[in-house]
């Protein structure tokens, strides 16, 4: 009775544990990486800018190059959905109008105008007058990144995002 578990279902199970801490070792390494090439891409966009057009809050060409180069020096290749109203771009820094297989979305939001509405509410029926020209424009972009679980043999199972935000930038 001492030798009731053969040696092969005691393999079958070394080898599961095996699989499932190398599932969760790839994970930690893909989000670890996530994160920091999160973390690099905002800090290009907030030293480089944007385009600067008032009417466009679009990254420029020069940002988008500097965000593929780091891209590629860190070797990030995982790509994913963009949420609706995110720009995709792919690794060479490129916009794709589906947003599919992006390897990087970035969103903006307009705070100027939260302030000018909120000016306009407050001045009703007083004397100030706020105009548009008395904001600076006021933007921060939302950037979101994947990762993935990819367990060896079984390759990518589940796609994780990975999402934060500048600080406001005056254009």
């Amino acid at each position: 009775m001492r030798e009731a578990m053969g040696g092969i279902p005691i393999f079958q199970i070394v080898i599961v544990f095996i699989l499932l801490f190398t599932g969760i070792m790839c994970l930690t390494i893909n989000r670890a990486k996530a994160y920091g090439v999160k973390d690099e891409i905002i800090t290009i966009i907030e030293t480089e800018g944007t385009a600067g057009s008032s009417s466009s809050f679009a990254l420029s060409d020069e940002t988008n190059r500097l965000i593929a180069e780091q891209l590629n020096k860190v070797g990030y290749r995982i790509t994913g959905d963009c949420p609706a109203g995110y720009q995709g771009y792919n690794r060479n820094g490129v916009l794709d109008s589906t947003g599919r297989n992006a390897a990087y979305c970035v969103g903006y939001s307009v705070v100027s105008e939260v302030f000018d509405n909120d000016l306009n509410e407050k001045c009703r029926g007083s004397k100030c007058t706020p105009t548009k020209e008395d904001l600076p424009n006021m933007v921060y972009y939302d950037i979101v990144l994947f990762y993935q679980l990819d367990i060896p043999i079984m390759r990518s199972i589940f796609n994780f995002k990975v999402s934060g935000s500048t600080r406001i930038l005056f254009l």
